[in-house]
């Protein structure tokens, strides 16, 4: 008889330490994130005039309320979870009084609810329940995702929303931001290193050159000068010469407007100091 209860007693103890751990886990995780929406800073993906008063705060908020919502489904849902894998398992040995025939029918059914009625919703759950307890994408950063720039506004458990810089939203599910790359331009600081690439013709002064892509960065407004400015030639080519000129800006919606900037300016200088951007060669067909 006490052998009989040693595996029972033995799966519930394993299964309740598991609980402890994984509420514990949760529990920890959950006020990390609270914290650390509470101390972002979060700026606009581009510097614009917003028509929502106060709206990086009212993201924040709405933040704090899909976390909350989100960590306490996990809570809900991990008892529900946990019962259900320590009755499968506690039954284990007690299925080869069963039918084969009737494993196999309730075997079938579950594969085919799963495998199908149930496998994106399951996908996109399980990738957001990932998303959540790691760091790789957080409400408000800046990134790069299939080509949209701008703010992630939201992670919810199947899927997220993107706030494009034009204000455009992107919802992604979350089984495809596992399998995609993610430029994330905030994920450790928001220093950006802007650059601004342009063309000159072959037979300009570079020097001269130079000095005028220097002067559009150093006098920028959205140049943080933690350095001077750099500039590189990048190529040489029979038209024209491919030209750099980066400088440091202290967030990506700074470094949005650095790049405007300097290719503004630059543009404007060029044509006062006839500076020409390209050569175009037209060959004459002599008749």
């Amino acid at each position: 008889m006490i052998l009989d209860l040693i595996y029972p007693l033995s799966v519930t103890a394993l299964f309740f330490i598991v609980f402890v751990v994984f509420k514990f886990k949760i529990s920890r995780t959950r006020r990390q994130k609270l914290k650390s929406i509470q101390k972002r800073d979060i700026t606009n993906a581009v510097e614009t005039d917003s028509p929502i008063e106060d709206e990086t705060e009212l993201m924040k908020e709405k933040g704090i309320d899909q976390l909350e919502d989100k960590f306490s489904f996990f809570n809900k849902a991990l008892p529900i979870v946990m019962i259900l894998l320590w009755g499968f398992i506690i039954i284990i040995p007690y299925l080869e009084d069963i039918p084969s025939v009737y494993i196999s029918i309730i075997v079938a059914i579950i594969s085919v609810v799963a495998g199908f009625a149930l496998r994106p919703f399951l996908e996109n759950l399980f990738s957001g329940i990932i998303i959540s307890f790691f760091k790789s994408i957080r409400i408000g950063d800046t990134v790069r995702i299939d080509g949209h720039y701008g703010l992630i506004e939201e992670i919810g458990l199947t899927y997220s929303v993107l706030k494009r810089w034009d204000w455009v939203r992107i919802v992604v599910p979350n089984s495809k931001l596992l399998n995609i790359e993610i430029q994330n331009l905030t994920m450790n600081d928001h220093h950006i290193w802007a650059n601004a690439e342009f063309y000159v013709a072959p037979d300009s002064d570079l020097e001269v050159v130079e000095k005028l892509a220097k002067k559009v960065a150093s006098q920028s407004d959205y140049n943080s000068k933690i350095e001077d400015p750099s500039f590189w030639v990048m190529d040489l080519q029979e038209k024209s010469i491919r030209c750099w000129i980066a400088a440091w800006a202290s967030n990506p919606g700074d470094a949005w407007e650095l790049r405007h900037e300097m290719r503004l300016e630059l543009a404007k200088l060029f044509q006062k100091n006839g500076i020409k951007t390209h050569t175009t060669h037209i060959d004459s067909a002599v008749s």
